[in-house]
Parts: C-alpha cells; structure tokens; sequence
C-alpha cells in the first residue's frame, strides 16, 4: 500500500509541509500589491532606509511591525523567517497559475494555465538562493496577442511557443533565480536572472520590471547615509522578431545608481546606464572590460574610447512630506545640447524623460487606504539609439516604459488593504505618437534614429496623435502568504484612439488563482 502511494505520499511533502526559512538574504517580490504597507512605513522621517531600489531583501522588512504588510498572517510569517537556529535550511511551494477571463466586444474567452517550482534556502544568515521554474500555456486578450505576434514575446514572461491543433495557442516557460551573498552589514552580492526596478513610482524611467527575466551580477553597498549600486546585466536582442535563435544577439549593459539621504525626509540619487551590442560585422565584442569600472562615469569613459555606445544619465529625488505623504521623481538624459534646449527649436536629439509623483497614506484618516498620481514624459527617439541593436530594450521588450518614447502618460491609484483583503482602482491615461505611413516619429525604439524624417520642429507625440485609457477594479483575497497564493477577480476596460485607422474597447473581467511572479503590465501598445 506504501508502495502504491509513495509518490503521492512525498508530493504532499513537498509541496505542503512548510520548512522554516531563515529569510534575511532572500529577495521580496517586485508585486506592487505587497509593497504598499512597506512604502508606507519607509515614510517615516525616523526611517532611513533608501527604498528606490528593487526589489527589497527581507532584512530590510523584517523589523516593520505592521502585519498588513502580509495580509495579516504573522504567523505563518514567524515560521517563514524567524528560525534562526539551523545552519541549513530549505523551502520547496509549487508555483500554480490558473486565470480565466473574458473579452466582451469580441466573445472571446481568455485562460492561462501553469505550473511550477519555487525553492529557496539559505546557508546560516549570510547565503541564500531562490530558484524559480514554471511552465504554461494560453489563450490572451485581442490586443495582448496583437503585441506577441509583433514581437514573438509574451510581456514579462519571455518567447512565445506555438500549440498546434490546441485549444490554447501559445506555450511558456519562465525561469528566475540567483544566490545572494551578504558578506557583512554593508555590501549584498547577488548573481543570477530576474528583474530589477529602480524607482519609488508605478513606472521607472530608468529600469523597470517590463521585460522578461535576464542574467545579472549585483553589487549593493550601504554606508553611512549612501546606498550605493553596481548592476551589471546581458540582455538579447531580436532582430528580426523571428524568435529563431540564429536571430537572437546578445547585448550587454552596466548601470550605476547613487543615493543618499540628504536629511531624514530629503532623498536624491544619481543614475548612469550603458547599453552596447556584443557583435557586430567587424568583431565579436563582448562584455567590455572598460565597463565593469564601478566608480567611474560612463560618459568619461566612452570619450576616451572613442565609443558609440548607448549611455544615459539620471536623477532622482523623494521627499517625505509629513509624515504620511511623499513626492517622488526622476529626470533620464539620453542625449541633448544645452544650446539646443534652451533655443527650443524641437532638435530630435534633446532627447530626455521625466517622472514626478505623490503617495499619500492612510488618507482620510483610514489606515491601509492610500493613494497615489504620477505623470511621466519620454520625447521622440529617447531610448532608441543609431544602431539598432543598442536601443535600451530586451527580447523586444523596453527596459523602460512599455510605451517606450514620444508619449505624456497619468497613472493614478487609490488602493485599500484590510487583513487578507487588497482593493485597487487603477487609471492609466496616455497621449502618445505613432509612426504613420513607415515615417519614423519617435516612438517605435526598435527603430534606428538615423530614420528620422526631420532635424528640427520635433515634439511629443507627433505623428498620429493617439490616445489609450486603461481603468480597472479589482480585488484579492491572499489565501496562503507563504506561497503567495490568492484569490483575485476584477474587470477592466481598455480603450484606444488611433484617429483615421480605429477606435477599439476591450472591455474584460476576469478571475484567477494564482501565486504571483511579479508585476505583469497590461497598459501597453
């Protein structure tokens, strides 16, 4: 009779019988429905720590008080992270997807089936690691499939799969994970492949959570009032959007971010980033050395190489108002000349973005009920770069906005939590240009801006001036935070203006059970 059963005997193990877990070195998820009582707590002046970057460690979220952070289970919480005894310890929770919805314009069905792995463990309090492996298939909204037969990407997730002669077309395969290595108090390592967020908004201008997974090495200092960070990065390229591998270039990127606490409520930072191509017709590049100097500007360094490759530079700031409200922002420079901005003659090489946003929490007095506005701008051919494989993008997807450039956009929230409980509405409203008749106007930053169709008169969202409002109301009920399992349904209305070809509303509702991996956008175009 053991026999018999051993199998399912040890998947019940596996699966179900929760293993404690010292946490310290282990990454928090980038899901923005847990990190709401996080912001929140990190706002107070007495609290130092630098939130800009993503995603957090647990040792840096152990010590809040407020169990709403985990939808009110502290004590599956406790058993997650607080044994501190054992020298070795390991965690094994399937990862489980199950989302259906429907498309009401065009009556049509949506469902997303997967399943997966997630391990962790950690080697006393210092080294631990996160494995996470997951496979799917489904059937997407109209305009989701739109964008994966333009790229051959599902958004977030990574290549698309054909099912032939299934019910569900498309086929995935996810797969993250790292080691994470904190030697003392003040510097983590961290290698492996998932995705990193530099910013304190809905949207970075810098490095968003956009793009699927990729390989990365990363080096956090913390220090005095300074948090100081080394991110170096291999992305791929796809051109074209074949989604064979004879088609699939490699391209590499560092990035640089400085912060420091000015004062308890006065945060501001420094960014550099620098995108190039690992091959080209005349040779086989690679990661170049001259690009793992961690102290160095970038821009210094590309001079005296007489280099072409894609840099940018970046500011950031955040100041705690008060005790319950923040201002947030950010300012990237892709390239631009003083002279020229200041003539304000629309040069197509001013090419810069911006971020400013407000959080307030706990309004009107309600605790857990917050909300949150930011407006963001990105001009025509920010991103983009003369050679196309440098643009600022991974498997054809933007490291960025998912708009990618020439576009103003308002996201507003206002979200409520109360124990298990997550509410949320969400409006996104976005004025952005497209390319008419093949004329590059700035958008598209798979395009070379070498197609440009003229010097100067260039402002944001010329071309065919189109308009896209995403609104949705949803609501989610965590079933087991361990895992990270719940319960979610909502609706949403999409709706997109493209004068002179179409006018198009997506009305959708949908229900899902399923852990989460992340932020996965559906406001794009």
């Amino acid at each position: 009779m053991f026999n018999k059963n051993k199998n399912s005997f040890f998947a019940f193990v596996l699966f179900y019988i929760p293993f404690t877990v010292v946490a310290q070195q282990l990454n928090y998820t980038l899901n923005r429905d847990y990190l709401q009582s996080i912001d929140s707590y990190y706002n107070n002046s007495d609290q130092s720590f630098q939130t800009f970057v993503k995603p957090y460690r647990y040792v840096d979220i152990l010590k809040i008080a407020d169990s709403s952070i985990f939808f009110n289970n502290s004590g599956s919480w406790q058993k997650l992270t607080n044994n501190k005894k054992k020298l070795l310890d390991f965690k094994c929770y399937p990862l489980l997807i199950g989302n259906a919805g429907f498309e009401e314009i065009n009556k049509t069905p949506q469902l997303d089936l997967g399943i997966g792995l997630n391990l962790l463990a950690n080697i006393g309090s210092k080294f631990s690691f996160n494995i996470k492996a997951l496979t799917g298939k489904a059937i997407f909204s109209e305009y989701t499939n739109s964008l994966i037969g333009k790229t051959n990407v599902i958004p977030g997730i990574g290549f698309k799969y054909f099912n032939n002669g299934s019910s569900l077309p498309f086929s995935y395969q996810y797969y993250s994970g790292y080691v994470s290595y904190s030697p003392n108090k003040i510097i983590n390592l961290q290698l492996g492949k998932d995705k990193n967020f530099f910013g304190d908004g809905y949207r970075s201008l810098f490095l968003s959570d956009v793009a699927a997974p990729y390989p990365y090495f990363k080096i956090t200092t913390n220090i005095w009032h300074l948090t100081y960070v080394n991110l170096f990065t291999q992305f791929k390229d796809v051109i074209p959007s074949s989604g064979l591998k004879k088609d699939v270039l490699n391209k590499y990127a560092t990035f640089h971010y400085l912060g420091w606490n000015v004062t308890k409520r006065i945060n501001i930072g420094l960014f550099e980033s620098i995108v190039w191509q690992g091959s080209d017709s005349n040779r086989h590049r690679g990661y170049d050395i001259n690009y793992l100097n961690p102290v160095l500007f970038f821009r210094p360094i590309e001079y005296s190489l007489g280099s072409s490759d894609n840099a940018c530079l970046g500011f950031s700031f955040k100041i705690k108002m008060f005790n319950k409200q923040q201002l947030y922002g950010q300012v990237l420079l892709d390239e631009f000349l003083l002279k020229e901005m200041i003539a304000r003659n629309g040069w197509w090489a001013n090419k810069y973005a911006f971020q400013a946003g407000f959080k307030s929490f706990d309004i009107t007095t309600i605790k857990r009920l917050n909300f949150q506005t930011e407006f963001n701008y990105a001009r025509p051919y920010t991103y983009t770069h003369g050679s196309v494989q440098q643009n600022y993008s991974h498997l054809n997807q933007p490291l960025a906005h998912p708009l990618g450039a020439n576009f103003m956009e308002s996201a507003t929230f206002i979200n409520y939590t109360y124990k298990r409980l997550f509410f949320e509405f969400k409006n996104v409203y976005a004025i952005f240009g497209e390319d008419n008749n093949g004329i590059n106007y700035g958008k598209n930053i798979f395009i070379s801006y070498v197609n440009r169709p003229k010097e100067y008169g260039n402002y944001t969202t010329q071309g065919i001036r189109s308009t896209l409002i995403t609104t949705s109301l949803r609501a989610a009920y965590m079933i087991y935070v361990p895992m990270n399992l719940k319960l979610e349904l909502g609706v949403l209305n999409r709706a997109l203006w493209v004068p002179k070809e179409h006018t198009s509303l997506s009305p959708y509702i949908f229900i899902g059970l399923h852990t989460d991996l992340g932020n996965l956008y559906d406001d794009f175009f």
